[in-house]
C-alpha cells in the first residue's frame, strides 16, 4: 500500500523582474511503498508571481534546478524525517541557485 508523506509548496525566496516581485518556490511531493520500503520524492523549483494582475501565473527560469525525482529504499518509521531532509537540501539548493 502507498501512503502520502508529505504534498507542499514553500517560498523560499523572492526575485525581482524587471521590478517586479516575484516569489521562488519549491514543491515536494513524497510518497512511501510499505510493502517495497520504497520512497519516492518528487521536488520542482518555479517562480510564482505576486501581480495582482497575474496572481498564480509560475515560471521556471534557466537559472533554477532542474525537477528531480529520487527513490530511497527506507522503512516506514525513517520516510517521514528522510523526507523533510530532502526537502531541507532541496530548499538550500535553490535558494542558492537566486541570483
Amino acid at each position: 500500500m502507498i501512503h502520502a508523506l508529505i504534498d507542499a509548496t514553500r517560498v523560499v525566496g523572492t526575485f525581482f523582474e524587471d521590478g517586479n516581485p516575484q516569489e521562488v518556490c519549491i514543491e515536494a511531493i513524497a510518497n512511501h511503498n510499505r510493502a517495497e520500503n520504497l520512497l519516492t520524492v518528487t521536488l520542482r523549483a518555479f517562480l510564482r508571481s505576486t501581480e495582482h494582475g497575474h496572481l498564480g501565473e509560475t515560471s521556471i527560469p534557466d537559472w533554477l534546478p532542474a525537477s528531480e525525482e529520487l527513490r530511497e529504499s527506507v522503512g516506514a518509521e525513517e520516510a517521514h524525517e528522510l523526507v523533510e531532509d530532502i526537502l531541507a537540501s532541496w530548499s538550500l539548493k535553490v535558494k542558492n541557485a537566486i541570483p
